[in-house]
């Protein structure tokens, strides 16, 4: 293979800079914030390398010219070791050429901004054949005399397309002893070198406002030991044949694993099935067209148990144990935050008890903000204004005795010069005119919290019903359905999110609706929602604008249109 043009004029630049190696510091952020990064993939066969080089690293990457000819292309990545059993294997490069740099987002780089790093890398994939099944495999990135790491290199590790590792630093040789029989047991002997799911099983409880959700991950392997699935002589696992595991799966988790809950015994109203895989950002749903491995298939069941308020007891009882698998980590999950646990043969049942002291169901309240005219005037002004119309009433009835007409334009007078007087109060005027721009806030504020907590609602009766307190029947159809489309943030596993706060309500404009009958609100807002999800917390920042119409009865609000304008997620 032989390097594109940009790649020469690059070679030409670094290929007179010296190899004196430099150690670098292994930095505080994840490995894939590395300058340089390798993805090492172990088939059956051949380990291949997929190496990206900073061209400041170049050098580092590159072995040293043995006289036979060989092209710089030809000795990129050399510096890279790969062993089987203690034997070195030599390697196959099978492309060099200059590229941008494949995009790696965790947790880690969304918190910390990324390093100083080229926008360009060399991309080298090499591969490294071996015969038999070795039972060890040897890694070794660029060292210098005393064994330090040449330059900053991030790794990732699969096995026969099962993840060893989330994004790791490789800075010394590290051991890998690969599982042939099962590659989800395959591990380094560097126990820091590995991945966030580890067990082939795992179950999370959650227990949210409107429902209890069982989650379970688990293996297509297990379950075939489990039900008779008819994937007869098939590799592989797609569309088609989700087709017939998924009903399958469905009725055999609806009977295991009782759910009792506030005393009751209840089951699932809803399953769903789904094809996922484990990776560095954690469990996701995969594309149904996408075909995977049959013996390294992995799928997840998700259970929904609705409630009408939060549960104040969950007790779940496990009875799936494959063979050689003794205990099941459990993920008991609350708004509260999470707290593990696990089931073992001997002790199958998990309890999850309520013991928030602070929690407070969401319900949809009434809006009530009065609009009226309000005018200020000082209190004694007020109360001598009063005397002034009673003493002139007095005088009236008096048929113009001097005296009550003195008291009268006496106490006129006083009233008028007490309004120079700090001490004040609000009257309102009679009248319901349009909110202004802070009353529009407040408006906005109190229907975005009943929006949040309507969508809750897991039950259509139930959303439906929370409708009812603050959108008018006539409108209830058409409200939902923009709620449901515009302000809904779905989550890997198919389920939606929920509204922690919203915050940042601005109002750009407040105008009376085209028939007259309220107003029409122009608003922009921000949502924090989060939502869970096989163990994992999503969280997101989402900045809506909307356009909003509402009417009153007397002081009450209602939320009579919505027209979502926009929506942009933050993180």
């Amino acid at each position: 293979m032989f390097f594109s043009l940009r790649l020469l004029s690059v070679a030409a630049v670094i290929s007179g800079w010296s190899c004196v190696a430099k150690a670098d510091f292994v930095s505080p952020y994840g490995g894939e914030t590395a300058p340089n990064f390798v993805e090492i993939s172990v088939l059956d066969d051949r380990v291949r390398l997929e190496l990206e080089i900073d061209p400041a690293d170049y050098p580092l990457f590159v072995s040293e010219d043995d006289g036979t000819g060989q092209s710089l292309s030809q000795r990129t990545g050399r510096t890279m070791l790969v062993s089987a059993d203690g034997l070195s294997l030599q390697p196959e490069i099978v492309s060099v050429a200059l590229r941008h740099r494949k995009p790696r987002v965790t947790a880690a780089t969304t918190v910390f901004p990324p390093r100083p790093r080229s926008a360009d890398v060399i991309h080298a994939e090499l591969e490294f054949p071996f015969a038999g099944r070795p039972e060890t495999f040897s890694f070794t990135p660029p060292l210098d005399g005393d064994g330090m790491p040449k330059a900053s290199l991030g790794v990732l590790v699969e096995h026969m397309g099962v993840p060893v590792t989330d994004y790791r630093y490789l800075s010394r040789a590290e051991t890998f002893v690969p599982d042939w029989q099962d590659p989800w047991f395959s591990k380094f002997e560097n126990p820091n070198l590995t991945r966030h799911h580890k067990p082939p099983l795992m179950s999370f409880l959650s227990m949210e406002p409107r429902e209890v959700r069982h989650e379970i991950i688990f293996r297509l392997r297990d379950l075939e030991g489990w039900v008779d699935l008819g994937l007869g002589a098939t590799s592989s696992l797609g569309a088609e044949q989700m087709a017939e595991v998924a009903p399958r799966a469905k009725s055999f988790f609806a009977a295991r694993n009782p759910v009792v809950i506030d005393g009751e015994r209840v089951a699932a109203s809803d399953i769903r099935v789904s094809r996922i895989a484990v990776g560095v950002e954690g469990l996701r749903v995969l594309d149904d067209a996408l075909e995977v491995d049959r013996a390294t298939a992995l799928l997840g069941v998700v259970m929904s148990y609705p409630r009408p308020t939060l549960a104040r007891e969950v007790e779940m009882t496990w009875e799936l144990f494959p063979e050689g698998v003794e205990m099941v980590p459990v993920t008991l999950t609350d708004p509260a935050g999470g707290e593990p646990a696990q089931v073992r043969g001997d002790d199958p049942v998990v309890r999850w008890t309520n013991r928030l002291t602070q929690w407070s169901e969401p319900r949809a309240k009434p809006v009530t903000i009065s609009t009226g005219t309000v005018v200020s005037l000082p209190m004694v002004a007020i109360a001598l204004a009063i005397g002034a119309i009673g003493a002139a009433w007095v005088a009236f009835k008096s048929r113009g005795k001097r005296r009550g007409v003195a008291i009268a334009g006496s106490a006129c007078a006083l009233a008028l010069a007490a309004t120079t007087l700090p001490a004040t109060t609000q009257i309102t005027l009679p009248g319901q005119p349009a909110p202004d721009a802070e009353e529009a806030r407040q408006l906005m504020s109190g229907l975005l919290d009943n929006v949040g907590a309507t969508m809750l609602e897991t039950r259509p009766d139930n959303f439906v019903q929370a409708l009812t307190t603050f959108v008018p029947p006539d409108r209830a159809k058409d409200v939902a359905a923009e709620m449901r489309r515009g302000l809904s943030v779905t989550l890997p596993s198919g389920a939606f999110a929920r509204t922690d706060e919203v915050t940042g309500i601005e109002v750009e404009q407040v105008s009376a609706l085209p028939d007259g009958d309220g107003s029409q609100i122009i608003a922009t807002w921000t949502a924090s929602m989060s939502g869970g999800h096989w163990g994992h917390i999503h969280r997101r920042l989402v900045t809506y604008r909307g356009l909003v119409d509402v009417t009153r009865d007397a002081d009450e609000w209602f939320l009579s249109g919505l027209t979502i304008l926009s929506a942009q997620i933050q993180m």
